[in-house]
């Protein structure tokens, strides 16, 4: 026989089914409860009504509690749903083939996580701070689904950290729901809007490090519709970044190279090269990121990163922009608006290959985007294009602007040359820098280029476009060149993991700006 209990705030409790509490036979007559979480080998009782751990008495709606336990068996029963709970959270941890960003339904979109009121941030969090960032997408189907998120602790290479349960380094609950939603308004496209902000009161963290936000929907845990990485920093380092000429001659006109050193009195270390390491993001990126950076040389708390050619980025160019957050007025790259009975069509100007050009300067937001309505606003904005956008970016309303945005069908052209065998993608924030089959363009023999047809929302947006490297990433150095000139914001992680630490502790994140 099994006894099935239902714990409620910390208490067992059993469905009214007996009338009389006190023996314990009481437990002859339970009814099995519907929905337990946990199972249990029944426990033998004595007839004896001596040597009782008695619980305080407790009466719920429906619910009636156990006044009796005997001594023997008290601590065997604790010990078992201790035992069966953490078995059970563990085995409800989202198992994903891929611990990254991303997105495994294609009628979800504009997913854009930051720290709150801050557009074009990362989503870097400090542990104990009152900062919150901020998860938002939408859902064109628009069947109101219900969602749930949780997080997973990650180690510094993106794995989970398998010496970490959820009960370490989660507070509140493992989980919690998407109440935050609304639907579109005065759109062709009709959409749900959600929105979080972490931490909360169902959902808290109490370590540093690498997370993984999955959301997904209610009862499907295993199966999310996306995933986001986020990370909480303690801020125990001080970071010193310059940016050098690399020491290879062949690159110093095409890339970045980085020498820094760390100032780690907070964080006495036996072994810093064991210790100590360090992860390097250009504009948030990590396909590209390098990682397991080691000190070159020690100074006592400091620690030196000055290596020859070793961490080196292809500077790249500043990114192409479309700006198409009007349907009244034609921004500087769009040739044609086109209104239809279902929605709206833009073509843009042609776009023409970089590599062989000078370089141009101009302002740029790091290859990110931002959705917003500047019809919406257009009373208020500034004529120039740019200048806008960047206004708008650090004061528009967002859930407003949110409901009130278009979904648009946009056409590229690219002037280039057809590849055989090569296929040509766009890429960019809104890609999460990967080559996804949508946005790959396909050759057009009746003009002569490449084409390809986007369904975004109403914004501005930077991209470039990229052939597959050797290792399968995002190589743009073919069409849009490098030049050591170009500005690109940079990102230096340090992780803390001492001998006989169960995690990788996120002690500093220092951004810098190659133009700084």
């Amino acid at each position: 026989m099994t006894v099935k209990f239902q714990a409620i705030s910390s208490t067992i409790f059993f469905k009214k089914r007996v009338a009389h509490l006190g023996v314990p036979h009481v437990f002859r007559s339970l009814r099995v409860v519907s929905t337990p979480i946990f199972s249990l080998p029944s426990i033998p009782l004595s007839p004896c009504l001596t040597n009782y751990y008695i619980l305080p008495t407790v009466i719920y709606p429906n619910f009636i509690l156990v006044k009796s336990i005997p001594l023997h068996s008290f601590s065997r029963l604790i010990s078992s749903l201790i035992l069966c709970l953490t078995i059970k959270l563990l085995a409800a941890q989202p198992q994903l083939i891929s611990y990254d960003d991303a997105v495994y339904r294609d009628y979800i979109r504009s997913v854009r996580m930051h720290v709150t009121g801050l557009a074009l941030t990362q989503p870097v969090s400090r542990l104990g701070s009152r900062e919150s960032l901020t998860l938002s997408f939408d859902e064109l189907d628009g069947q109101g689904t219900r969602y749930y998120y949780t997080a997973i602790h990650c180690d510094r290479n993106w794995q989970p950290t398998q010496e970490l349960s959820p009960f370490e380094y989660l507070g509140g609950y493992r989980e919690g729901e998407m109440r935050d939603y609304a639907i579109s308004t005065a759109a062709y496209q009709s959409y749900l809007h959600y929105s979080i902000a972490i931490p909360n009161d169902e959902l808290n963290w109490s370590l540093s490090g690498n997370y993984l936000l999955v959301v997904y929907e209610g009862g499907h845990d295993h199966d999310p519709i996306l995933t986001r990485r986020f990370l909480v920093t303690e801020e125990k380092v001080a970071v010193f970044p310059k940016l050098a000429k690399p020491a290879d001659v062949s690159k110093q006109t095409t890339h970045h190279e980085i020498d820094f050193i760390l100032e780690t009195a907070a964080l006495p270390s036996f072994n810093p090269r064991m210790d100590f390491y360090c992860t390097i993001l250009q504009n948030g990126r990590w396909d590209n990121s390098l990682r397991e950076i080691v000190p070159r040389n020690i100074n006592g708390s400091l620690l030196d990163y000055n290596y020859q050619d070793k961490i080196t980025f292809e500077a790249g160019k500043e990114f192409r922009f479309l700006d198409i957050s009007s349907m009244l007025f034609r921004s500087e790259n769009v040739l044609n608006i086109e209104e239809h009975t279902d929605g709206y069509s833009i073509v843009l100007l042609q776009d023409q290959p970089r590599a062989r050009q000078a370089y141009l300067w101009q302002r740029d937001i790091n290859g990110m985007f931002v959705p917003f309505n500047r019809d919406y606003y257009r009373k208020r904005v500034p004529p120039d294009s740019l200048a806008s956008t960047l206004n708008l970016v650090d004061r528009y309303n967002y859930r407003e602007q949110q409901l009130n945005t278009e979904y648009v069908e946009v056409i590229f052209n690219l002037n280039h040359p057809e590849l055989a065998g090569t296929p040509i993608f766009i890429v960019g924030g809104m890609t999460d820098w990967k080559m996804l089959p949508e946005y790959q363009l396909t050759w057009d023999d009746r003009v002569g280029s490449y084409l390809s047809r986007l369904y975004l929302k109403q914004g501005y947006y930077n991209y470039a476009y990229a052939i597959p490297d050797r290792y399968g990433h995002p190589d743009f150095s073919f069409i849009e060149g490098n030049w050591f000139g170009a500005e690109n914001q940079y990102s230096i992680l340090v992780y803390f993991r001492p001998r006989g630490g169960l995690y990788d502790q996120l002690v500093g994140v220092h951004g810098f700006n190659s133009l700084d």
